[in-house]
């Protein structure tokens, strides 16, 4: 169980570092990656969702097996974005500076999965209280 605090302690706590700033860095961002946002309200969704998420991963690292169903959830949306930016750099439509994050973020999948895969050991390893 401590594993599994620790991964989802320290993907949450990573990834609000990473996404609460994006709030507020728009106008730079149109600046050092062009074109600019044309769509606000999907820029901001999605930081907003992302930040979302890593709320709930800080809400898996306080009692991971109690939450344990939510981690194939965080699983999903972990891999989700490696998928998708590795497909669109395959299609030469963003940069190899996605590469880090594609990177990090399949390392938390995995990690996430490998998490799953530990409290399910532990729970069942449990012995019986009579």
């Amino acid at each position: 169980m401590k594993f599994a605090k620790w991964i989802f302690r320290t993907a949450g706590i990573f990834g609000l570092i990473v996404m609460i700033p994006m709030l507020f860095v728009e106008n730079v961002l149109d600046q050092i990656m062009p074109p600019a946002v044309t769509h606000p309200e999907f820029f901001y969704g999605f930081v907003i969702l992302n930040i979302c998420w890593q709320i709930l991963y800080l809400f898996l690292a306080k009692d991971p097996i109690r939450f344990r169903p939510m981690m194939i959830p965080a699983f999903l949306a972990k891999a989700s974005g490696p998928v998708a930016l590795l497909w669109l750099y395959l299609q030469k439509r963003i940069s190899s500076q996605w590469m880090a994050t594609i990177m990090m973020d399949s390392v938390f999948a995995m990690l996430f999965l490998v998490s799953y895969w530990v409290t399910g050991r532990e729970t069942n390893n449990k012995q019986p209280v009579y």
